[in-house]
Parts: C-alpha cells; structure tokens; sequence
C-alpha cells in the first residue's frame, strides 16, 4: 500500500511552489497545530524555509526554498522588492477608477495593523478593474512592497473593500476574496514564474447561487491540495463542514452525498448534483443520514447515472467493494484514510487484532503489509462476509491459516482471549458511539474504561494500541484526561496519531473524527 494521495506541489530550482488554501496559516499559529509550511514539510519529509507569508484567509501562490542558501537570497529578493506578485480580488463596492497606485504608511496599533496617508509612507500598490463577475467586480492587486495587509488596506482606503474582509470593511461573505495569483522573480540567472489556477469566484457568475459557489470551491480545495481529477479511481472528501446540509466523498466513479437535512433534498439540490455528476463524469448517490432508530436500509434518496449497488473503488492503491443497499454509509470510513497508512506502516510481522472491524480496512492493509497474523471481530456476519470479500479484491485469501473472522460481541471476544492469554503486538480498536447486539447496549461514554482494559490486557509488551472515536461529545483532550485515569493500573506511552487528511478539518479545527495511539511498556 504505497501513498497515491499526495499533496500536490512544483518544483522549480530548488524551491517548493503551492498554491495555498484558504483557512491555513502559513506556519504553526501555536504548539500542536499544522501551519502550511509544517504540512507540506511532513509530506516532502524535508525541511523547508519561509521567506514571505500569506494570511490565513488568503489562498494563492507560496514559495518554500529548501536550503538555508536559498532562503537567504529569496529573503533578499523579497526585501529589494525583485519578486514580481500579482493578486486577485473581488468587491461589491463601486469605483469610478480603472487603474491606479496608491501609497501610504502602514502600522501595527495594537493588534491592528493601520494605513495611514504620509509624506514618508512605506507601501505601494497598483490596482487595475478586470471585469465584472455578476454582481461583483473583479480587481488585479500589484504590491510593489511587502507590508502585512497591504492590498486590504489599500482596498479598503480607496472605497473597494474586498468582500469577505471583515477585519477591512468588506460585505461578509463565505471566505476572503482574495487569491496571490503568481510569483515572478530571477534566481541565479534563471527566471522563475509560478502561477495558480484561477479562483472559482474569480469566474463563477451566479453569484446569487451561494450554495452553489461554497461547493465549487470546496472541490477547487481538493484539487489544489490533491488534484483529484486525476485521481479517478480513488477515494477521498471533496466537500466536508464547507455546508452543513451535507457532505460528499468521491468513491472511485461514484460520488457519495450524505443527506443530514430532516427534509428531503429539493429540485435545486438535485439539479446541482446533476451538474456536478456532469461536469466531472461521475455518478451520484444520495443519501439521507436517518436518526437512530430509522430503518438504516432506508433506499437511496436519489440517483444520478447508471447506477449499481456493487461497484469497486480504490484508496491509496488498495481496492474496496462499496455497497449501496447496505447501511447508511457505502462501506468505507475515509476519515480513517491516514490511519490505514499508519497501520500499515507498522503491521508488518504483528499479530494483528482489528475490532469492531466493519468491512476490515485496517485488516486488509495489515495483511497487505505482511501481518504474522490478521484478526477480525465484528458483531455482524454481513460485515465480515464483506471483509472477506474486501480481502479477495486485494488477492488476500480469506481463508488462509494466519487470518481469523470473529462473528462476536468484540468486549466478549477481549474476554475470552485474555482467559486465553493471548497478546497482540498491534490492536485497532474503532468502536462505534452507540450500538445494539444480542449481548446488550454498547456505550462509548459508558463503556470506554471496560474497552480499553481489555484492549490493554491483550497487547504484549511494547505493543501498540490505535483508538479512534468520532463521539461528538468528546474531543480529543478528554481522551487525554480518560486514558490518564488508566495509568494507575497499565504502564504505557501515549503517541500522536496521524493528522488528518486535509481533504478534512484543518489543523486548527478539532476533528469529528478523534484518534489517539498508546504504546504499551
């Protein structure tokens, strides 16, 4: 299982370019959160330098050279003002200029920064009128100094706020308008030009279609980080907290939207599904997240294609049946994408335990990675017959000595193999919130601390634990807080998990999905 997902960048003359997304701070804004540089640093598994920022509401063009050497002649350029940057920005305000430069002193006051008119003033910016995008205006922004919030400032001072600024006077809005669209400079002889795709506000002309640009972005999102278009067969998020209506994973041909409206979806939901089903060749499922107690083989709300209840997708290279007509979600949790790397990167000759397994991901990666032993526990005997299936997409036979399917309460099985005294080197534990069996009630706020016990008690000695909860009630904090109460009866380490595919949350949004690793001493 190699990493087929990859952060998407450029390199030129030994510089990393990326065009940066909206809502990430350029680096870390505080211990334990991602900033942009940290992100793309664990990708490349390379240390790479700032020498210029973005803010995080801007999205656009980034340099990271990646030597100390480097680094400092870029700084330089940037300071003898030799790196041509050109910006895009849209408004609602109306101005009787086209094109014009403007100057003035910019200070911080504060927490503030502030532009001021001034005999003496410290930043320059050319502005020029492009077109009109429905009702808006669109505007080209050349900074010919660097100061923080300049082209905001200067926005604002001369009647054109940029819409989405709310710090500068802009008409709220979804997100800042406002993208770096190109870098321009010469290095050691050689000109260097970097330049983004266009912004979908920067085109979008149904601006009255909110909805509709919210979820045109969101997918712009994903292929600036990933470019999923060419991923086709793969798996991942295209549209996640963006709206609250629903979210949207793309599974191989197909594109999934979970439905979380009580009512159903309306003719312009659905016309907008079938323009994205077109625009990017894909079929369509819809379906409406029930609340507990509903029928969960409740039928599909909509439909968009020629559609099947069966069909084969792929994540990260590894191939996973998905199902329709079987439960509220199509068969695999892609939250836990990051996981399964993790997993099998540490596999490799472990006795494997994967509880409340579901359709086995992490068993089929762990058996792909080269597990002594693969262990499989499920409640359900529909979910393991998938699993099996799932093994015999990746030319796993489900049959074979060293792998086990366990249709059994997973705290009754934990039970019984500490009776049996059997230990594993590698236990994933994924419980569900709530869950009902012929055994009784399952409770994660009820029944953690009998769980992760039992889990402790049948991992061998250096062993690792991966515990995943996606309970509302609880971030990853009180996770924190619950395993510390277990220390007075286990010795173990607790170890970061792996963070979260940028195709969700971003690093300083807490996770729906929360994960936490602890190695056994």
């Amino acid at each position: 299982m190699t990493r087929v997902i990859k952060l998407r960048y450029t390199e030129l003359a030994g510089c990393i370019f990326i065009d940066k997304i909206a809502g990430l701070n350029t680096h870390t804004p505080e211990f334990g959160q991602r900033g942009c540089v940290e992100v793309y640093e664990e990708e490349l598994d390379r240390k790479l330098y700032v020498v210029h920022r973005l803010d995080k509401a801007t999205s656009g063009a980034m340099v990271f050279p990646t030597s100390q050497e480097l680094a400092a002649e870029i700084t330089h350029l940037f300071e003898q003002h030799k790196v041509a940057k050109k910006y895009l920005f849209l408004t609602d305000k109306k101005s009787s200029q086209k094109e014009f430069t403007y100057e003035s002193l910019i200070t911080k006051e504060r927490n503030a920064f502030v532009s001021s008119v001034s005999k003496e003033p410290n930043s320059k910016t050319s502005f020029k009128w492009l077109k009109s995008v429905g009702d808006y205006g669109l505007w080209e922004a050349v900074p010919h100094s660097g100061k923080p919030h300049q082209i905001r400032l200067h926005a604002e001072a001369n009647g054109i706020a940029i819409l989405g600024d709310n710090d500068h006077n802009g008409t709220p809005y979804f997100r800042l308008c406002l993208h770096s669209l190109s870098l321009s400079f010469e290095l050691r002889g050689e000109k260097i030009h970097f330049e983004t795709d266009l912004p979908e506000w920067a085109e979008h002309n149904e601006q009255s279609q909110t909805e509709e640009l919210i979820l045109a972005e969101a997918f712009q999102r994903r292929e600036r980080m990933y470019k999923f278009s060419e991923l086709k067969e793969e798996s991942l998020r295209l549209s996640h907290r963006e709206l609250d209506t629903y979210r949207i994973d793309q599974y191989g041909e197909y594109l999934w939207v979970y439905w979380y409206k009580e009512s159903d979806p309306t003719v312009q939901d659905l016309l907008r599904f079938e323009k994205l089903a077109k625009k990017h060749q894909k079929k369509i499922l819809v379906r409406k997240m029930l609340n507990r107690g509903e029928d969960p083989n409740a039928e599909i709300l909509w439909n968009i294609g020629n559609t099947s209840t069966r069909w084969t997708a792929k994540e990260n290279g590894v191939n996973y049946e998905l199902r329709s007509d079987t439960g509220l979600s199509p068969g695999l949790f892609l939250d836990q994408r990051e996981n399964r790397l993790w997993v099998k990167e540490h596999a490799e000759d472990r006795r494997v335990l994967n509880l409340f397994s579901y359709t086995s991901g992490f068993s089929v990666v762990s058996a792909l990675a080269g597990a002594q032993e693969v262990c499989t526990v499920d409640v359900s005997q529909n979910f393991i017959d998938w699993s099996k299936r799932n093994f015999e997409l990746n030319s796993l036979n489900p049959e074979q000595d060293n792998y086990e399917f366990w249709v059994q309460d997973c705290l009754l099985f934990l039970k019984g193999t500490i009776r049996r005294k059997r230990k594993f080197g590698l236990i994933i534990c994924d419980p569900p919130s709530f869950g009902r069996s012929k055994s009784g009630v399952f409770s994660i706020s009820k029944n953690f601390d009998e769980l992760m016990i039992n889990c402790m008690y049948c991992l061998e000695k250096n062993g690792l634990l991966l515990f995943c909860t996606n309970y509302e009630k609880w971030t990853t904090g009180d996770l924190h807080l619950r395993l510390n109460k277990l220390k007075r009866e286990f010795s173990f380490k607790i170890l970061p998990a792996p963070a979260q595919g940028l195709d969700f949350e971003l690093p300083d949004q807490e996770p729906l999905m929360k994960s936490i690793i602890l190695r056994k001493n």
